[in-house]
């Protein structure tokens, strides 16, 4: 199946839409709403090991081993703690960090704090370390969080105009380049990244006139449709592994290729064109990486490389709309909607692109999900080994020069405390009043 654009016309939705009356705009809390509360406890563990080779006694190599000295290193780990899907309770967050099976060496009293992002609302913990010298470095992290299902008010989300200003900070700086859609791994411009924006230049064409003179939530959800239409999630699931069979990160080929279609994608490529594609009508939208909690995990509570788990890391979209000067972000399940179907809507008639999808905006499941990045790798200045697995390492003199990684994810229900009932009720209490 190849990737290439269908260049549906828009010209009988705007027709229609010109002389549909929209409803006033809504509030923002009309938008888009949270119920079902889950709480989950996410925790994260990255295992860096220094390289060794075991010698051969046959080409008379001995055996050698790196050794890792640094006078002071820093790593960091993702903490996403705001989607439209989850809230994060920054009180229960804990990182841990070992050296050679030891408590790291901390370089302040308090070693632990977040950073803030300069990307899509990002947020990182760091955990510095002092002077030391090993060969294994683990870092752990539990994270504790409420997921829901959301639905969205279709109606109130078409009302939603562009700004007529500047978009809020989160949701302008998601319009900034971010290895993994623009960049490549090396931070550098995706080489063929120009022919990638002429096709998008061409599909939006086909709106009939400029992106700003039509909705931006049916801009999306035209955008959606495309890609929808073109790309098909059949190339594995996008997960690099070590030797042991451990995850060891994220494969990309790039959104270049991925547009292309000189070969099949993952849903990680699937999901990073959509952001591009999005952004390029001037939309922000980022990447949502999550797990999928409450499922079955082997004896080491280990996301291991078995055909049974190969969908527990998920990926999905949220680009942004405008209410009042602040963001409302809309999430888009873009794996969901093509499994549901392999034919997208026909966005040609309006009916079809005003009528409600489910995995567009609405998602059903999306209290089972544990979100935890907006990027593949950090947007700091921080080393990962062998494939972005969203944490880095930032030590002086020098970062270790040759590493293999291993990331690993569990997701718990959180013990239930006589306060978490308290704020689940009042949750669940707001949710009715806001119906």
């Amino acid at each position: 199946m190849r990737a290439h654009f269908g260049l549906a016309s828009l010209a009988g939705v705007l027709s229609i839409l010109a002389c549909t009356a929209m409803p006033p705009a809504a509030s923002a809390q009309a938008v888009i709403r949270q119920r079902e509360p889950e709480r989950w406890t996410l925790s994260f563990r990255v295992d860096i090991r220094a390289w060794q080779d075991f010698g051969s006694v046959r080409a008379k190599r001995a055996a050698e081993h790196d050794v890792w000295t640094f006078d002071n290193a820093s790593v960091v780990v993702p903490v996403l703690e705001r989607t439209s899907t989850h809230r994060v309770d920054p009180r229960g967050l804990s990182i841990e960090v070992t050296l050679d099976d030891r408590p790291a060496p901390p370089a302040v009293a308090e070693p632990v704090r977040l950073i803030p992002g300069k990307h899509a609302g990002s947020r990182w913990g760091m955990f510095a370390m002092g002077e030391g010298m090993g060969r294994e470095i683990r870092v752990q992290m539990k994270l504790p969080m409420t997921s829901y299902a959301v639905e969205v008010d279709d109606e109130a989300a078409i009302a939603m105009e562009w700004p007529q200003g500047d978009w809020p900070a989160d949701a302008a700086s998601a319009l900034l380049p971010q290895m993994g859609i623009e960049l490549d791994l090396a931070g550098e411009p995706y080489q063929g990244l120009d022919r990638a924006q002429e096709k998008v230049e061409r599909l939006l064409q086909t709106l009939g006139r400029e992106p700003r003179e039509v909705p931006p939530y049916l801009v999306a959800k035209f955008l959606t449709a495309q890609v929808w239409r073109h790309i098909r999630n059949t190339n594995g699931n996008g997960l690099q592994y070590n030797r042991l069979g451990e995850i060891e990160g994220i494969g990309l080929q790039g959104v270049p290729w991925t547009i292309s279609g000189r070969g099949r994608t993952n849903e990680f490529d699937a999901c990073s064109m959509l952001v591009y594609v999005l952004r390029q009508a001037g939309l922000p939208a980022r990447l949502v990486l999550g797990v999928i909690a409450d499922v079955e995990f082997d004896d080491e509570d280990m996301i291991a490389r078995d055909d049974d788990d190969e969908d527990d890391i998920i990926c999905w979209v949220e680009f942004a709309l405008v209410e009042r000067g602040r963001s409302v972000w809309i999430p888009i399940d873009l794996i969901g909607l093509m499994d549901r179907s392999s034919r997208a809507p026909d966005v040609s008639k309006y009916e079809e692109l005003a009528r409600p999808w489910k995995g567009f905006g609405t998602i059903e499941d999306s209290d089972r999900w544990a979100p935890f990045s907006h990027h593949f790798h950090p947007p700091l200045t921080v080393k990962a080994y062998g494939s972005p697995g969203f944490w880095g390492i930032f030590a002086e003199p020098t970062e270790p020069g040759r590493a293999t990684q291993a990331i690993t994810f569990d997701v718990t229900r959180t013990p239930t405390t006589a306060e978490s009932q308290r704020e689940m009720q009042q949750q669940r209490q707001r949710q009715r009043r806001s119906r």
